[in-house]
């Protein structure tokens, strides 16, 4: 049975929208998970020699930027975001290189939503990474700390100027402990970052393939997306279901604040009512009484003119 999948907070956007019917031309990626499960056969998770940090990624980026032209790149984590900077590519980079993709075509940087140990076979770990190709287009693949590692080896021929911060293996220790998980993590979160920053190795086959770029899966290829997938209509429905408390919880506040209001005006209006029930009162009062006046003028001049006659 598979430990508890160990997630990073973080929103989630439509994973199952936009995917190609044509399965069988995906090729699977460095004996993926996703695509595969024979990839857990024999093998065990690599291992490296001490628990690792995050990478510093603008030192490595600085040792190579004289052989390849890099951009610089300096990566920051805030909450649950995070966000990549670089600086412009040189010109005569653009001018060598007239046919390359265009650079608004490199995916947005992939985001690491956490790993599962996984333990029917052969115990391993996986990471779940989604890749968003437009905001309304993502998906997620499975990728083991070995294929991030071909992946590396790969990228080392092709661009042998060029060199990416991949965390190093563990060789006597333990692979599965969460806090050494959870900083190989950041060091691969930081190994895509990188990767999409560099244009040309963004573009390149290998990334493609492993990111699943021109063929994204689809929520049933496999039983690891379908899982997937299942657990983002969870995620998404459990948010719909949140939101719509605070709304109900908003409606209602505003229903007896509405309430007091309304009762507030009621009052208004009959203390209105009481004060000209009482002007009207006290007008007719003095007109009564203003009568009154005029029939007693009345009489007593008509009892002067009778004592006159």
């Amino acid at each position: 049975m598979a430990t508890p999948y160990v997630p990073v907070p973080m929103p989630i956007g439509n994973s199952a929208s936009s995917f190609t019917t044509n399965r069988n031309q995906r090729s699977s990626s460095f004996g993926s998970v996703s695509t595969s499960s024979n990839s857990s056969k024999g093998q065990l998770e690599d291992s490296n020699t001490g628990n690792f940090k995050q990478t510093n990624v603008q030192d490595r980026m600085d040792s190579t930027s004289s052989v390849c032209g890099s951009p610089l790149i300096r990566t920051k984590f805030t909450g649950t975001d995070s966000s990549i900077e670089y600086s412009a590519r040189p010109r005569d980079t653009e001018e060598q290189h007239p046919d390359t993709v265009n650079w608004e075509d490199r995916p947005s940087t992939p985001t690491i939503l956490g790993y599962e140990v996984m333990e029917e076979r052969a115990k391993f770990t996986v990471y779940k990474i989604l890749v968003k190709k437009t905001p309304e287009e993502s998906w997620v693949v499975f990728r083991r700390y070995t294929d991030f590692s071909r992946l590396n080896d790969k990228l080392k021929e092709m661009f042998p100027g060029f060199r990416l911060a991949l965390p190093p293996k563990r060789w006597f220790k333990d692979n599965y402990n969460a806090d050494f998980l959870e900083d190989r993590q950041l060091g691969l979160q930081a190994f895509l970052q990188n990767l999409v920053a560099h244009k040309d190795i963004a573009n390149c086959l290998a990334v493609r393939e492993f990111l699943c770029l021109d063929d994204p899966p689809g929520p049933f290829d496999s039983l690891e997306e379908s899982r997937a997938f299942c657990e983002t209509l969870e995620e998404t429905n459990y948010h719909l279901q949140r939101e719509l408390l605070e709304k109900q919880k908003e409606v209602e506040s505003l229903k007896k604040l509405l309430g007091e209001k309304q009762l507030h005006i009621d009052a208004l209006e009959n203390r209105m009512r009481a004060n000209n029930k009482a002007h009207f009162n006290s007008r007719e009062a003095r007109s009564a009484a203003a009568v009154a006046a005029i029939a007693d003028i009345e009489v007593a001049q008509l009892a002067y003119s009778v004592e006159d006659d």
